[in-house]
């Protein structure tokens, strides 16, 4: 079977088509979901919690062998005996604060147990050390920095020697506390200052005659107290870095490297046009290549207006990618930065500051390369200073030479430390070298990889496959992209595996794919945003014709227009009147520059135009239709300049010049998805996945532009509700498999609407090409979910395509969800809370200290407080104050809320109170401390040998880790001990993991509501279990399209089953399984 592949891909699905050229028909098409992988909250790592998590116990664990060395040391020579150490932090009578202890040690010769702690204390806290001098003020680092200097400067100011003679007599300034609360750093020191203090107390001790206080001891305690492991190294660095797009096996260079930077700026110039009256777009002459690389190199930033002057253009040229607003001057239009070789500029400024002005030209291009690459690579002020001295030497002690084989000066070397980049290219340096001798003749990117014989990202000697590989890891670094491709491939794998291998395939990527956190959520904000607005324009509509009951989309855009152009037409400037606004033939929405010439179906390239206007322009832009009337023109210039519109719209209604090379670069651009993530997939199945081959066909696989499948979509008859249910991603991807060979009928189509009726936007889908008769009718039929619906919607086709076997046979779409089963994450949450016994019901009482603005209160302003009848001043304090503020906890406590004591001016603050709770199931950290369970790993499923109830028994990660099986099964309303308990009468089914595929029948049918809000009844049906609720028994289940989401007990069902679903939506029943762990 001749077959093309058709993909829909977002951050969280892969919508699938399989199109059948011989039947012209839909062979099958289906969805895989799967979650974002990333924190849904804040857009964070997955692996951010436990990479923080490891840092602390590596910390904590360090610090604990610190202690234990210091401790043998001191023992060793004979400070303190192996007893006495052991009993060091005993309290005794007249023990002295360690800090108090500290300041003596200037003053007074210390006992042997003093000496001790202090040494001990020492070790514990050793202060800030920044180990680069380019930190900066907005990195968590550069805050510590910043407060670092600030206490440097008082105890310079006020005379102090060591830290803690500074916090010792400056209690006001730190406000009587020695250690920084949560967000502070006030209190950081440096690591400089400590041992600077460590010194004066063993040299002011040997002047007090202190026998351990020798320079010997002084030293090996110093060797043991800086002890440290090195920072990343040059070849941990390196490990990380991907390999060249065009050459396999090299590293791609520094991203401030010479090469790249210059390469950057040639790719740009090479790109750019000049367009003037006599010549529509031409290319910078080698002269003007050479003068705009000398500006680009010698500034920070460079503005068109820059480049202008440097060119010495003639007033009426332009730059092609650059928009010029009509309404302002073109000085103020070319203020747009034209390219910033940032890395370059800042070595050189280094350069002329320590070693004058004319020392760059003494520089060659290798000099900047080393010097990048060791800001780049190297993370240690030392490592950099030996990579520029020519004496670096990596973990394996084999000396290095920097890439130029030079020593540079100690003056430049300290001013680049202040320096520091992360970025690396997507290019070697060995690749841009043989690639900037085409560049610099002028060629493109493309040309250059072309002459060298390279085919962007092209693997070298790599065979191709029947099975696409798996996506390497080390070239799309992002985990929500790297997480889509995989389940893209899955997918693409399990159809070949069923079809064979695919005559072609296309694709297409979400808007937001490759975005980070915050941009996907603007992107969900917008369309939320743009979401209201129609729903404003429909009311008003509504309003203003009562006799539109439900206005379309096509009348809410002519609606949106006319408010948008003042009620105007576009192009005559004459009133549209909003009484006619909708009656046929009077208002029209035309684009701009027309469809047939441009493929460009965004609000951007569409105006509401009076009809006779509309089909007077035909196939033109408004200058080839009126700009040789010069008055009327700039007439036009006028009004659109006065228009509250975007600048794209501005620039395609002002636009002078739309040639055959502009009008192909529109259709490719908007036919085409040229992103880099799509590029790459594209690339990577092209050379690692075998096709069906066809005689004279070159290209197999395609990127489509979501604009244009949006525009098929919509005239095909296809509204997309995200919120009904996941089958429009299969919808999608059955338009991306056929729209892109469709593109010459709808070419046609609109080039023959514009130049008879120019009737563009009117609704006539009976006439809009499909790529094959009856395709939109097909395409609805198969997105049925009803088994008999859908085979009556087959039948009545009438097509040869659907012959009797393959009717019988079809089957409605199955949605794919991948499953959850890894047992990964923390053990319990961070939170720990103080056992208080059991309560009367048999739970576990915890208190848990809560900040003022975390207690949650009652109706009353009542809480419980732990102890609150031995200290009610306190309670009454805290509920006055919550009443006061009309509940309201922010408001509350946003000021400071003082102990109610007879001496008011001594009285502390209340930060926080211990508050009383209950809990069933927890993790025990020893005899008093408890911590709450971090998440259910799996549900274990059970049924009763005689009455055939089901029962279930929650697996925690720490369950799990630790090796424990649990035998009690959840029972309602009750602690976890009077559970009922896993006997011989039981028999295990099955387990259950989120998003494993459930068939579930109840004993009565139920109503529910729909995420469209229609409601239904069900009894029977497959479900994805999510998630069990150990208070009530209940586990929560979506239907499988997503369109349903309900909560049910499973004791008295009458069917529980569980399946296995592949990435394709095929089925198939679990018989037996065996209980993980017994």
């Amino acid at each position: 079977m001749r077959y093309h592949i058709g993909l829909d891909i977002g951050v969280t699905s892969v919508g699938w088509a399989v199109i059948n050229l011989d039947k012209e028909r839909i062979e099958n098409l289906g969805v895989r979901m799967f979650e974002v992988a990333e924190n849904p909250k804040d857009g964070s790592s997955l692996a951010a919690p436990r990479r923080e998590a490891r840092s602390v116990r590596r910390r904590l664990r360090r610090r604990k062998y610190r202690v234990s060395r210091v401790r043998h040391f001191i023992i060793k020579q004979g400070l303190l005996t192996k007893v006495q150490a052991e009993s060091l932090y005993d309290w005794q009578d007249g023990d002295l604060d360690i800090w108090l202890l500290r300041v003596n040690a200037l003053e007074r010769k210390l006992e042997d147990r003093e000496f001790a702690r202090i040494l001990i204390h020492c070790a514990k806290h050793r202060g800030f050390k920044s180990n680069r001098k380019s930190e900066t003020k907005e990195t968590e680092n550069g805050l510590m920095l910043s407060s670092v200097k600030e206490n440097q400067q008082i105890m310079k100011e006020k005379n102090y020697k060591t830290i803690a003679q500074l916090l010792v007599y400056e209690t006001e300034l730190f406000d009587g506390r020695k250690r920084n609360r949560s967000g502070q750093y006030t209190h950081v020191f440096a690591r400089d200052d400590l041992e600077n203090e460590i010194k004066i107390i063993f040299e002011k001790q040997r002047e007090f005659g202190h026998p351990f206080a020798t320079k010997e001891n002084e030293q090996k305690y110093l060797n043991i107290w800086s002890s440290q492991r090195p920072f990343a190294s040059k070849e941990a660095i390196m490990s990380k870095v991907g390999d060249c797009s065009l050459i396999k096996g090299e590293k791609r260079a520094p991203k401030f490297s010479y090469q790249f930077e210059r390469f950057r700026a040639l790719d740009k110039l090479n790109r750019l046009r000049i367009l003037s009256i006599d010549q529509p777009g031409r290319k910078l002459s080698e002269i003007e290549r050479e003068l705009a690389l000398d500006l680009l190199f010698d500034k920070k930033e460079v503005k068109y207006s820059d480049l202008r002057k440097a060119l010495s253009l003639d007033e009426s040229a332009r730059f092609n990618e650059l928009f010029y607003d009509e309404s302002k001057s073109v000085k103020e239009n070319e203020k747009v930065v034209f390219i910033s070789l940032e890395g370059q500029y800042k070595i050189k400024s280094i350069i002329k500051g320590s070693e004058g002005k004319t020392a760059v030209l003494e520089y060659r291009p290798v000099d900047y390369d080393t010097i990048a690459y060791a800001l780049t690579v190297f993370k240690d002020d030392q490592d950099i200073k030996d990579y520029l001295k020519n004496e670096y030497v990596d973990s394996k002690g084999k000396k290095l030479k920097n890439l130029a084989n030079r020593v540079y000066s100690d003056a430049l070397i300290e001013g680049l430390l202040g320096l520091s980049f992360s970025k690396f290219s997507h290019l070697s340096l060995k690749a841009l070298k043989e690639l900037l001798v085409h560049m610099e003749a002028g060629y493109s990117y493309t040309e250059a990889c072309e002459l060298c014989g390279y085919t962007i990202n092209q693997r070298n000697n790599m065979e191709k496959s029947k099975l696409l590989p798996v996506i390497p890891g080390n070239e799309i670094r992002n985990p929500v992209v790297l997480r889509s491709l995989s389940q893209s491939r899955k997918v693409i794998n399990a159809i070949i595996k069923r079809y064979g291998s695919p005559s072609g395939l296309y694709i297409e990527l979400a808007r937001d794919m490759g975005r980070p956190y915050n941009e996907r959520s603007k992107i969900s904000k917008e369309y939320n945003a743009n979401r209201l607005v129609n729903d404003k324009a429909r009311s008003r509509i509504q309003e203003l014709h009562p006799s539109i009951s439900d206005p379309r989309g096509h009348d809410i855009l002519k609606y949106k227009l006319w408010e948008e152009q003042n009620g105007k037409c576009a192009y005559s400037l004459e009133p549209i009147t909003i009484e006619r606004l909708f009656e046929p033939g009077y208002a029209e929405v035309d684009h701009i520059i027309p469809y047939s010439r441009s493929f460009d179906d965004s609000n951007q390239n569409k105006v509401l135009v009076l009809g006779r206007e509309n089909q007077n322009k035909q196939n033109r832009t408004p200058f080839e239709w009126f700009g040789h009337d010069e008055k009327r023109w700039e007439k036009f210039i006028s009004y659109v300049s006065s228009l509250k519109v975007g600048r794209k719209k501005k620039s395609l209604l002002l636009k002078t010049a739309f040639d055959e090379e502009q009008e192909e670069a529109f259709r490719a651009r908007n036919l085409n998805d040229t992103r880099y993530t799509t590029r790459f997939l594209k690339n990577f199945i092209e050379e690692n996945l075998q096709f069906r081959e066809e005689k004279g066909k070159k290209q197999y696989v395609y990127t489509v532009n979501g604009a244009y499948t949006s525009l098929m979509r919509k005239r095909w008859g296809f509204n997309k509700n995200r919120e009904e249910n996941d089958l429009h991603h299969a919808l999608d991807a059955a338009i991306v498999a056929v729209s892109h060979d469709n593109y010459h009928k709808v070419s046609a189509f609109f080039k023959r609407k514009e130049i008879s009726t120019a009737q563009l936007l009117k609704r006539e889908k009976e006439q809009f090409p499909e790529p094959w008769e009856g395709f939109s009718k097909e395409l609805e039929a198969r997105l049925l979910q009803n088994p008999l619906h859908l085979k009556m919607a087959l039948e009545s086709l009438a097509s040869d395509a659907y012959d009797e076997q393959f009717i019988n046979e079809v089957k409605p779409i199955f949605v794919s969800r991948m499953p959850k089963r890894g047992v990964k994450g923390q053990l319990h949450e961070k939170t720990f809370r103080r056992q208080r016994g059991e309560n009367d019901k048999g739970y576990t009482v915890v208190v848990t200290k809560t900040g003022l603005d975390k207690i949650t209160f009652d109706k009353n302003g009542d809480f419980p407080m732990y102890g609150k009848e031995s200290d009610p001043r306190t309670y009454n304090a805290i509920k006055e104050r919550y009443l006061a503020y009309g509940k309201d906890k922010k408001k509350a406590f946003a000021e400071p809320l003082y102990k109610p004591s007879k001496n008011p001016e001594k009285a502390p603050i209340i930060r926080s109170v211990k508050i009383e709770d209950k809990r069933n199931l927890f993790v025990a950290l020893d005899e008093k401390t408890a911590a709450d369970n971090a998440s259910i790993a799996r549900t274990d499923v059970f049924q009763h040998r005689d009455n055939g109830k089901y029962y279930l028994i929650p697996i925690y990660v720490s369950d799990v880790k630790e090796g424990r099986v649990p035998n009690r099964f959840i029972t309602q309303n009750k602690p976890y001990n009077d559970w009922l308990e896993c006997t011989e009468d039981y028999q295990f089914k099955f387990s259950l993991y989120p998003n494993d595929l459930i068939h579930v029948k109840l004993p009565q049918s139920k109503q529910v509501k729909l995420t469209n809000k229609e409601e239904i009844l069900w009894q029977e049906n497959f479900f994805y279990y999510k998630k069990v609720d150990v208070a009530s028994g209940q586990i929560t289940i979506m239907s499988q399209e997503g369109s349903l989401l309900d909560r049910i007990g499973v004791q008295r069902l009458v069917t529980f089953d569980k399946y296995q679903v592949d990435p394709l939506g095929n089925i198939k029943k679990v018989n037996k399984e065996t209980r993980h762990g017994v």
